[in-house]
């Protein structure tokens, strides 16, 4: 399983030890911990059907899993309950609906827990600055504990508990609640959602942690931390379709604390703005799975171009919340992207333009009088960011892909990034790969927190679902 071509030429012996008993050990947990299905491991279970209906490999979805989602999370064309294999259990008899309002509306509730579990353990080698070799291993672990569900035609829930060892003992945070997020459907293509909300993730097929790794997502937008949106979606025919996503949010640095440790002003409800639609043109339909097939989830039947405009717009100024950590914080950013779907090929661009990179942190004796510079008070010019993706699926359960990430302002500096990378579905809820990070940087990203953040370095991952 080793590359003896690999990090093992420029590790030490004993480091080279290291790496092949770490290497065994996340491939026996692969062998050990197979199951049946996965995706949303309630839905997988409620459905009796495996994590490849709704993903092309967890968390990104295919075109049904994005029609399941504009359902409500539920099966489309009005086919949810003939598919359904676990019965809900009923509260209140249907007859209650004939009296209301002198009867409280019958509901209904999953007839099993809620839960499911996804464990993720990988390993990074970053390069030494000093003596340029890939010495410096750091193993972290996560646990993922999802609930998820739906309550009648209406209400649906989603939500997420994190448990994260960190990457040594001593940086091992308490478990912490990702998400929570409620769904109320008013028809197929019509919903409200409250709790959790934002732009959803364009690049999450790689890295145990999609979008917030060293490995980056240099055009993700700020989100919200709470708030309610709408969305709005539709088929245009039998294929493709439109979909539109608006809401309103809480400041995303809501709970955060200045550089004296004072807490920061709270943000109303509307304090964030943020709208996205799409386009989609052939393929699947964005409501009926594909030309009216149901449940079709096999690489290259989703051929397909989706284009893609996002806004935001915040008050006080937020930040990306990266683990990238890119500093600064933007009111009003905007981005446009595409994806494309073809035979075995995945594609995927976005462009995203920050209108100003703003200080998070107050600034003492840094006017040009020698006074302080509030926060929010000195704004570094705009930034510029591009993501770049594609892959190749050698096949259903084979992958190997190429990322290309950009991002440049005054504050973060010019970082570049190059990150091939091979995956496997091992079992339908089990992903493992490798991927190698390439970094490039210019003067002022060798100083920032980001550029320091950014090195070369070489990463496994695995992720099961449970």
């Amino acid at each position: 399983m080793t590359n003896k071509t690999g990090p093992g030429t420029v590790i030490k012996k004993k480091y080279r030890c290291r790496f092949v008993v770490l290497l065994c050990s996340l491939v026996s947990l692969i062998v050990l911990s197979a199951q049946d299905s996965f995706a949303l491991p309630v839905f997988a279970r409620k459905y009796h059907t495996a994590c490849s209906t709704c993903h092309i490999a967890f968390p990104a979805r295919n075109g049904f899993g994005e029609a399941f989602r504009n359902n409500g999370y539920r099966f489309p064309d009005g086919t949810d309950e003939e598919m359904v294999k676990e019965e809900p259990i009923k509260l209140g008899q249907e007859a209650y609906k004939d009296v209301f309002p002198d009867a409280i509306w019958p509901s209904d509730i999953p007839n099993m827990p809620s839960l499911g579990f996804l464990a993720k353990s990988g390993a990074s080698m970053t390069k030494n600055t000093a003596t340029r070799k890939y010495r410096d291993v750091g193993i972290d672990e996560e646990l993922n504990i999802f609930f998820s569900g739906t309550i009648t035609k209406q209400l649906s829930y989603i939500g997420d508990l994190n448990i994260d060892g960190g990457l040594n003992v001593s940086d091992a945070t308490a478990t912490t609640l990702g998400r929570l997020q409620f769904v109320w459907t008013f028809q197929p293509g019509l919903s409200v959602a409250w709790g959790t909300v934002g732009f959803p993730e364009q690049f999450d097929i790689i890295s145990t942690r999609a979008g917030t790794d060293k490995d980056g997502y240099a055009a993700s937008l700020p989100n919200p931390n709470r708030g309610v949106e709408l969305r709005i979606a539709g088929n245009t025919g039998s294929c493709g379709g439109y979909s539109i996503l608006a809401g309103l949010g809480r400041n995303s640095e809501v709970g955060s604390t200045d550089g004296n440790g004072n807490n920061l002003a709270d943000a109303n409800i509307a304090d964030t703005r943020f709208v996205r639609a799409t386009y989609k043109l052939g393929g699947n339909g964005l409501m009926s799975g594909v030309g009216g097939e149901y449940g079709v989830q096999a690489i290259g039947m989703d051929n397909s171009i989706t284009f893609g405009v996002d806004y935001v717009n915040s008050g006080q100024g937020a930040n990306t919340t990266s683990e990238d950590q890119i500093a600064g914080l933007t009111k009003t950013a905007y981005s446009g992207d595409v994806r494309i779907n073809y035979g075995p090929v995945r594609a995927v661009a976005q462009y995203a333009r920050f209108n100003e990179v703003l200080n998070a942190l107050p600034l003492p004796g840094a006017a040009e009088d020698g006074s302080d510079i509030a926060r929010a008070g000195l704004n570094y010019g705009k930034r510029t960011a591009l993501s770049l993706e594609a892959d190749y699926w050698i096949y259903p359960w084979l992958f190997g892909l190429v990322r290309y990430e950009h991002l440049q302002d005054d504050l973060n500096g010019r970082i570049n990034k190059v990150i091939p990378g091979i995956g496997a579905l091992v079992r339908p809820n089990v992903k493992f790969g490798i991927e190698y990070v390439s970094v490039s940087k210019d003067s002022v990203a060798e100083t920032s927190v980001a550029g320091l953040a950014a090195a070369n370095s070489i990463n496994l991952y695995t992720q099961v679902g449970f």
